[in-house]
């Protein structure tokens, strides 16, 4: 494989207003209650006369899949089931994706599902236009070719890999999380329907809701930040910290769930405009080694993350304060940065989000510290942060816990 390019943030010119940056949104996303009902005339545009539904068996069992389906067959256009998507997705299971799309011939895939069900199919579409294993792609800009395009149809409000360049994947020798990062992922076309998620459950609605705002903060803290990202995060965390309580306690709310789909949305195009960074590296060494729920594994991380950053991020923790409704007035940059901590552990405990003492082992403490440093997006954090700080963060939390 070809020498993979260095992460952009290690390449960064200037600093602070006067540093370089880009604004590159290359997903069409339309936002709209019944909005997924328009997948069969998107995928007809693409040219698709052929395609691979990647879903999961819950979603699929829910009957969230059939209209996508029905609609496709209406225009002519032939839909072969991928349903072999897992949480914390494998890269054996996105190999096998790969085999049978080579095997079909299909031109487009169409995800329906959370996260998991995205980020394989985009990995699908990467495998079977470069080749090899998953991890060949891992890091920044590695991919040769362009994946084959995908529609993108989220079921849960989170994630945000609807307009992402991620694709994160498990690397099951490794038991590792692989951020395969290339702008050329993201899906081509991303409909975005809030009434898919009125029937997500609780916990997955906590969750995938906490993971958007990890999204928030991990682009507004990122060193590759720029003023525009910094107003998507703000707006994305200000959208989840008004609207995830309600999505959680009243589930049929569709305002509450309106809101949630337009935060994770925007969080979403915040943190692909960037790269996600502290927070992610802690949680995804998490989830690789146990296979947790990535939203509960985010939650927790990030005010460990921010109470290490604060001495380099205080004046933007103040600002995520104000979206978040937390502080007092009058209050320095330094206690709003601390209220918006401070607001991020009392969303935890509302949500019922588990402890890190129950999430992590002792006994694991080096390794995962070890596995947070090796983060393809470590670099992006502000502060530097190495094994030794990565432990220390979860080592912290668990003390606070008991």
């Amino acid at each position: 494989m070809p020498d993979k390019p260095l992460h952009p943030a290690l390449t960064r010119q200037g600093t602070g207003i006067a540093a370089d940056g880009e604004f590159y949104m290359p997903t069409r996303a339309l936002f709209g209650r019944g909005i997924a009902g328009q997948a069969a005339e998107h995928a007809a545009a693409l040219g698709a006369s052929s395609v691979l539904l990647v879903t999961d068996p819950g979603v699929r069992a829910a009957g969230l899949i059939a209209p996508v389906e029905t609609a496709l067959a209406g225009r002519g256009i032939a839909v072969t089931i991928f349903d072999r998507v897992e949480p914390n997705p494998k890269d054996e299971d996105c190999l096998a994706g790969a085999e049978l799309i080579r095997a079909g011939g299909q031109q487009l895939l169409v995800a329906v599902g959370g996260g998991s069900a995205i980020d394989t199919a985009k990995c699908i579409g990467l495998l079977l236009t470069n080749g090899g294993h998953p991890r060949d792609w891992e890091d920044f800009g590695a991919l040769r070719r362009d994946p084959l395009p995908t529609i993108a149809i989220p079921t849960t409000a989170g994630t945000g890999s609807e307009v992402s360049p991620s694709a994160v994947i498990t690397d099951t020798a490794r038991k590792k999380k692989m951020n395969l990062f290339d702008t050329r992922n993201c899906p081509r076309v991303a409909l975005v329907d809030p009434d898919l998620t009125l029937s997500c459950p609780v916990w997955v609605t906590a969750s995938s809701g906490m993971d958007a705002l990890s999204h928030a903060v991990d682009s507004l803290q990122c060193l590759l930040a720029t003023p525009s990202s910094d107003a998507l995060a703000l707006e994305g965390a200000r959208l989840v910290g008004r609207y995830l309580r309600r999505a959680v306690s009243e589930p049929a709310d569709v305002e509450a769930r309106c809101g949630m789909a337009q935060g994770s949305l925007t969080a979403g195009i915040a943190v692909g405009l960037t790269d996600v960074s502290g927070a992610h590296a802690l949680a995804e060494a998490m989830g690789g080694l146990y296979g947790h729920p990535h939203g509960f594994c985010c939650a927790v991380s990030m005010p460990a993350i921010m109470e290490y950053n604060l001495p380099v991020c205080t004046d933007k923790y103040a600002r995520l304060a104000v979206a978040l409704g937390a502080g007092a007035p009058g209050a320095s940059d330094l206690q709003l940065a601390q209220a918006a901590i401070g607001a991020i552990r009392d969303l935890n405990r509302d949500l019922d989000v588990p402890a890190m003492s129950t999430l992590v082992r002792a006994e694991d403490l080096d390794l995962l510290g070890e596995k947070a440093a090796q983060n393809t997006s470590t670099p992006s954090n502000p502060r530097i942060a190495g094994a030794a700080d990565y432990r220390q963060m979860f080592a912290r939390e668990i003390e606070r816990d008991r």
